[in-house]
């Protein structure tokens, strides 16, 4: 039986949110471990990695790659026993929507799938893609959404971000099916929902910690009425690795632990930073459209999906075959939110 160090874990996006705690819990875990990061030579882009590297004493290497580049992730992927796809254009509106959001995540889903297939040795492929290629843009409350669902409502016009997600998945096991049996190696999922948790870098605030980011730093007046599946950033990297180890893991796995409004959230961390002044009123969805107007990353269209409506998530499936335990959300928030704080991005002043 290989142990873990004999084994090398290709890790794309590693310098992400997701991709920084993929590569953490692989080093902890003694594997060896190759990431791949736009520029290697950026010490500012990196230097979190060195650094987790270095406390965990792990063998990590980095290289530059890009996922529209089939050949720089062939070079990244040869040697690599597992492969874990997580870097994608985390981008919910652009003047080219299809250019700039669809095909960049479609193309880098065919050229990942080519470079597996190339590289003989990966033995198994996991895909970081989302719950958005799970659940409808129309509300739909009664239902609880299942691996067996997939977004069929998203368009380039109303939501190019959900619509990137649906068909780079789709495109993912489609391009497999087709592949000769010769050629089949193990294919696999995972659908987060929105991913909270302890941020490395200010990029990972470009990210889904940038909604509790912009509440403490006082962007909003009041909260506004949002709702959404909830997932730690370090259960979402577990189910990565339980994916990787588990003989039995197959097909598509939901990864969200619980459903919270975004007032529950503020409730549950007041008691944890008695001196910051959150927001304690609801802000009226009117308001929400008006400050759509000064902000780029919310569109009506976004917001029609969202304010005032909670989607439910079945997370039967990854609980079973992974065995994956989640952390208490009231963990999540306030490791979360410490984050800023520890890492400099909120000023100390606030604790005040």
């Amino acid at each position: 039986m290989p142990t873990p160090s004999d084994i090398r874990v290709c890790v794309t996006g590693a310098a992400g949110f997701i991709g920084t705690h993929i590569v953490h819990l692989l080093l902890q875990r003694g594997y060896r471990v190759r990431g791949t990061v736009r520029d290697a030579n950026n010490p500012q882009k990196i230097q979190h990695l060195r650094n987790i590297a270095q406390e965990t004493q792990g063998d990590l290497e980095l290289v530059s790659a890009d996922i529209q580049n089939a050949d720089s992730l062939l070079q990244a992927v040869r040697g690599c026993t597992w492969v874990c796809h997580v870097a994608s254009a985390v981008q919910l509106q652009a003047k080219d929507p299809q250019k700039e959001i669809v095909d960049v995540a479609v193309q880098g889903t065919q050229n990942i799938l080519h470079a597996v297939a190339q590289a003989k040795e990966v033995k198994r492929l996991i895909i970081t893609s989302s719950v958005a290629a799970i659940y409808s843009d129309l509300p739909n409350p009664p239902h609880r959404y299942t691996e067996a669902d997939w977004n069929e409502t998203a368009t380039l016009q109303s939501n190019p971000y959900a619509l990137s997600k649906t068909l780079a998945e789709k495109t993912a096991w489609e391009q497999w099916k087709k592949l000769p049996e010769k050629d089949r190696f193990d294919l696999i999922t995972i659908c987060p929902a929105l991913v909270w948790g302890p941020v490395y870098t200010q990029d990972h605030l470009r990210t889904s910690p940038v909604v509790l980011f912009d509440v403490l730093r006082g962007k909003f007046p009041a909260i506004p009425n949002f709702s959404w599946g909830i997932v730690d950033v370090r259960d979402v990297a577990d189910a990565h690795l339980r994916a990787l180890e588990s003989p039995q893991a197959s097909g598509r796995y939901l990864c969200s632990h619980q459903a919270i409004w975004l007032h529950e959230a503020i409730a549950q961390l007041k008691p944890h930073f008695p001196h910051v002044r959150f927001p304690s009123r609801r802000l009226p969805n009117f308001l929400m459209y008006l400050i759509a107007l000064f902000d780029k990353r919310l569109s009506f269209s976004f917001l029609r999906r969202n304010l005032g409506i909670q989607t439910l998530f079945d997370n039967t499936r990854i609980q079973h075959d992974l065995g994956l335990q989640f952390r208490p959300l009231d963990t999540t928030l306030r490791e979360m939110c410490q984050s800023f704080f520890d890492r400099g991005f909120l000023s100390k002043d606030l604790k005040s």
